[in-house]
């Protein structure tokens, strides 16, 4: 009785694993971002750092 709801829970999982990944490929709403624009983000963001003088 334990290895047939082990394995109807398994069956379960990967049923839902797939379905999640067809609807992630056939789903057109989210499209990934082009090089240009991360390269354009990272210019984009300036970090200013403090220069300490030391004195002697």
């Amino acid at each position: 009785m334990k290895n047939n709801i082990l394995g109807g829970l398994v069956i379960f999982l990967v049923v839902v694993t797939c379905l999640l990944m067809l609807d992630d490929i056939s789903s057109k709403k989210l499209e990934q971002t082009t090089y240009e624009a991360v390269k354009n983000e990272k210019v984009e963001t300036h970090t200013d750092l403090a220069i300490v003088d030391k004195e002697k």
